[in-house]
C-alpha cells in the first residue's frame, strides 16, 4: 500500500468506453507521466486518451493516502464538473475494497449533478469546480483548458489569476486538454512551453513542461484493411511521410497499415478538424480555419529540423554585454509574469566564422498592448539561421540590439551583417537609430523608392513591406520550405508557420489570436541572403609552375 504505482493500477474501479466495470491500468503514456512528471504539467493531446481519468484518480490517492491533502479540479462547465465528480471521484471512491473505505472515511459530502465535494478523516479533501479562488491547494488539475478558452474566455481569465494562484511552489499544476484554435491562454502556455522545451533552459518549478500525446499513441486507434489493402492518395502519401519522424520518435517505428487506415478513416469523418482533435504534431493541432499558406508537410519537416541553441544569451542593449542564462533563469513569481519564456534571449545556434557572410532580418513590433513582438533573425550565406532573438522592447533598444547581434556577426573582412530592419510603421524609429550606430553600408537600401513609403528623407533605408514586396518574400520562403532548404532551426518560426493563412480577400497574415513576426523577420533574411552584397576573397600568390611534364 505504500507504493502508489501499484494502488493506481490495482485499486481503482473506473467505467471503460463500453460501460464495463474493469480496475484501472495504466497505458504506456499514462506511465511515462507518472514516472517523469515536472511539478507543473502541460499536456497537449488527442481526444479520448483517458489523461483526465489518471490524472484525477492520481489526485484522489493523493488525498486517500496523505494526511490534510487539498486537491482541485476544474472543468470546463457544470455538466461536465458533475460527471467528472461522479465517475471519476465518487465511483473511483465507493468501489474501494471494504477496509480501505473503513480507514478512510467520508466525513462531509456536498453537490453532486454541478460538481461536489468530498472530505475525508484523514483532514485531505478533493473537490470538482468550474474555478477556485480562495484557499491553498497541494493538486491541481485543470481539464479542457483550450475548450474553456474558446467558450469561456472570460473563465480562462479567471482561472488564470484566481485559480493557478493557489497551486504554491513545490505543488502540482496539471494542465490537459485537446486544442481549439490558434488563440487563448492555453495556445500561448503550449507555445511559449514547447519553445522553452527547444532551447535547452533549465525549467524553474513553476515553469511548465510541454508534454504532447499524439492521437497514434493510443494502442486502440487502429482500423482492419479492407479487402484490396491499405489505399492511400497523393494527399496522404505525403502526410504519413512527413509525419514519419515524430512517429519513430515517439513510438520507436513507423505508423502501421492499421494504424493509417484509421487516421484515413477518421479524416474521412472529421476532414480538416481531425487535426485539432486527433493531431500528429503539436502545430497542426492549432490550425482550424483559414487556407494554410505553408504547406503541412512542408512545416511537418522544418519541424524535424528544428534544434536546440547551442546558446542562450541574455543580452544588455546599453552596454552589449551578455550572460549566458541556459542554467540560471530565474522565473519564479506570479503567475502573470512566469510564462514569458525566451522572450528578450539571444538564441545562437552556430557562433560567428570569419569565412561566411551573414544577413539579419527584423520585424519591427507595432506597439500594441497585445500585438506582435519585435523579432530578428540571422542567416548564414546559405540560408541556415543561426541566431534569432523576438521580444517586446522599446524601439530605440531594438534599433541597438540588432546593432549588438549585427556587429557580433562580422564576417568576411570583418563586416556587420547585412542588415534588414522592416521600415513599416515604427520601423522609421528603429532606424533612425540604427543608422547612427551601425555601419550604413551594412544596412540594406531599396534600389527602387516605393511608392506606399511617404518618408522621403530615411524612407529608403530598410525594407519595406508592401502588396507587391510581400508576396515575393514569402513565396521565397514556400520555395525553401517546398524543398526541404529552409534552414530554420527555432520551433517557433515553424509554430508561427503553421498558423500563417490566406484570409477570405486573399491578403497573408497570422490567423487571428496569432502572430507572424518570426515568420516576417526570417523571411526578411532570407531575401537578404540573395541580396547582400558579396565580400571577395582576397586571392593568395600562386606559385609559377613549371610546363615541364616532369616535374608535374
Amino acid at each position: 500500500m505504500t507504493c502508489k504505482e501499484w494502488r493506481l493500477n490495482n485499486l481503482y474501479k473506473i467505467e471503460n468506453d463500453k460501460g464495463r466495470v474493469v480496475t484501472f491500468r495504466m497505458r504506456d503514456a499514462q506511465r511515462d507521466l507518472f514516472e517523469t512528471a515536472h511539478t507543473f504539467e502541460l499536456i497537449l493531446k488527442a481526444r479520448q486518451l483517458g489523461f483526465s481519468t489518471f490524472i484525477d484518480l492520481y489526485a484522489l490517492d493523493s488525498c486517500l493516502f496523505n494526511k490534510n491533502y487539498a486537491a482541485g479540479i476544474i472543468a470546463q462547465d457544470l455538466e461536465s464538473a458533475g460527471a467528472i465528480f461522479q465517475t471519476k471521484v465518487v465511483f473511483p471512491y465507493n468501489n474501494l475494497p471494504n477496509y480501505l473505505r473503513s480507514r478512510i472515511r467520508v466525513v462531509q459530502r456536498a453537490g453532486g449533478a454541478n460538481g461536489g465535494r468530498l472530505s475525508f478523516s484523514n483532514g485531505s479533501r478533493i473537490r470538482v469546480a468550474t474555478s477556485f479562488r480562495s484557499g491553498t491547494l497541494q493538486f491541481l488539475h485543470i481539464s479542457e483548458l483550450g475548450r474553456i478558452c474558446a467558450g469561456y474566455p472570460q473563465k480562462a481569465k479567471e482561472i488564470q489569476t484566481g485559480s493557478m494562484p493557489t497551486v504554491h511552489e513545490g505543488c502540482k499544476l496539471f494542465i490537459e486538454s485537446t486544442a481549439e484554435g490558434a488563440a487563448g491562454l492555453f495556445f500561448e502556455l503550449c507555445k511559449k512551453a514547447e519553445e522553452r522545451a527547444h532551447s535547452g533552459v533549465k525549467l524553474g518549478a513553476k515553469d511548465f513542461h510541454f508534454r504532447f500525446i499524439p492521437w497514434f499513441t493510443h494502442p486502440r486507434y487502429y482500423s482492419p484493411l479492407p479487402l484490396g489493402g491499405l489505399k492511400l492518395s497523393k494527399y496522404f502519401i505525403e502526410y504519413f511521410k512527413s509525419i514519419e519522424p515524430f512517429v519513430i520518435r515517439h513510438l520507436g517505428r513507423p505508423l502501421t497499415d492499421e494504424q493509417k487506415q484509421w487516421y484515413v478513416e477518421t479524416y474521412n469523418h472529421y476532414e480538416e478538424y481531425t487535426k485539432q482533435e486527433y493531431p500528429s504534431t503539436p502545430q497542426e493541432a492549432f490550425l482550424t480555419s483559414g487556407r494554410r499558406v505553408f504547406s503541412a508537410p512542408s512545416c511537418m519537416a522544418a519541424e524535424s529540423a528544428c534544434s536546440k541553441p547551442l546558446l542562450v544569451y541574455d543580452v544588455n542593449p546599453e552596454t552589449g554585454a551578455m550572460f549566458d542564462v541556459r542554467d540560471s533563469v530565474n522565473r519564479e513569481g506570479k503567475s502573470e509574469n512566469m510564462q514569458n519564456g525566451l522572450q528578450g534571449y539571444l538564441l545562437i545556434w552556430e557562433l560567428p566564422d570569419p569565412e561566411k557572410d551573414y544577413a539579419l532580418g527584423a520585424d519591427v513590433a507595432e506597439g500594441l498592448e497585445h500585438g506582435d513582438r519585435g523579432s530578428i533573425d540571422v542567416l548564414d550565406e546559405t540560408g541556415n539561421q543561426v541566431a534569432h532573438w523576438f521580444g517586446h522592447i522599446d524601439t530605440d533598444q531594438f534599433a541597438k540590439i540588432i546593432a549588438i547581434i549585427g556587429k557580433m556577426y562580422a564576417g568576411k573582412n570583418g563586416r556587420a551583417a547585412y542588415a534588414a530592419p522592416e521600415r513599416n510603421n515604427h520601423g522609421h524609429a528603429v532606424l533612425n537609430v540604427l543608422r547612427d550606430i551601425y555601419p550604413i553600408s551594412r544596412i540594406y537600401q531599396e534600389e527602387h523608392h516605393d511608392k506606399e513609403d511617404e518618408d522621403e528623407e530615411t524612407g529608403r533605408l530598410g525594407w519595406l513591406t508592401t502588396r507587391k514586396s510581400k508576396p515575393i518574400i514569402i513565396s521565397n520562403l514556400n520555395e525553401q520550405l517546398r524543398n526541404n532548404t529552409s534552414g530554420i532551426r527555432w520551433i517557433g518560426t515553424v509554430t508561427e508557420l503553421n498558423t500563417y493563412v490566406y484570409d477570405s480577400k486573399g491578403s497573408m497574415n497570422a490567423i487571428e489570436g496569432a502572430f507572424d513576426d518570426q515568420v516576417m523577420s526570417y523571411a526578411i533574411a532570407l531575401e537578404m541572403v540573395v541580396r547582400m552584397p558579396r565580400t571577395m576573397t582576397k586571392l593568395q600568390p600562386r606559385t609559377k609552375r613549371s610546363s615541364d611534364w616532369r616535374t608535374k
